[in-house]
């Protein structure tokens, strides 16, 4: 239901007027998307709490990818006007992420092949398979905020208040 009032809100809202005609048309609107999210999409009032549950850990999660994504753009930029050929040290590697759920684990390998200097280039289970322009680009990778955010989410969803040193990492 909360759903639907949103929609209808957001309708009303971006409308710009309300007339007979234009409410009745964002109440069947409103109901055609809302059943289209529940059947379709498998929308469903706990599993919004449980996103609303990790927003600020995805606010979080995007801000440390801006920052990790500056930094790996300085350190690309570094490696390509570096008169000496010796800074390219490619190298293809595999690390476990630990994540169990998948569109976790797609997060991650996006964030990785966003970032200058590497690229994911597949995932088996929770190991990502990545290519890195240089070797010091892998060496922060495996144990990075990124990956360590995304874990912490995890936990958050699972219901789980294990820190780092619980888990093992």
């Amino acid at each position: 239901m909360l759903m639907f009032l949103f929609f209808l809100a957001l309708w009303l809202l971006f409308n710009g007027r309300v007339t007979w005609d234009v409410a009745g048309f964002g109440l069947v609107l409103s109901a055609a998307v809302t059943l289209f999210a529940v059947k379709v999409c498998g929308w469903s009032t706990e599993r919004s709490r449980k996103t609303l549950r990790i927003g600020w850990q995805l606010l979080c999660y995007a801000a440390c990818l801006v920052v990790e994504i500056v930094k790996a753009n300085l350190a690309t930029l570094r490696v390509i006007l570096s008169p000496k050929a010796s800074l390219v040290r490619p190298r293809i590697f595999r690390f476990d992420s630990r994540l169990r759920r998948t569109y976790l684990q797609t997060i991650l390998a996006n964030s990785i092949t966003i970032t200058p200097g590497t690229y994911t280039i597949g995932i088996d289970g929770s190991v990502l398979t990545v290519h890195a322009l240089n070797t010091e680009f892998a060496e922060g990778t495996p144990g990075s905020g990124l990956n360590l955010r995304l874990m912490a989410m995890e936990r958050r969803l699972d219901g789980t208040g294990e820190t780092e040193q619980e888990v093992g990492a």
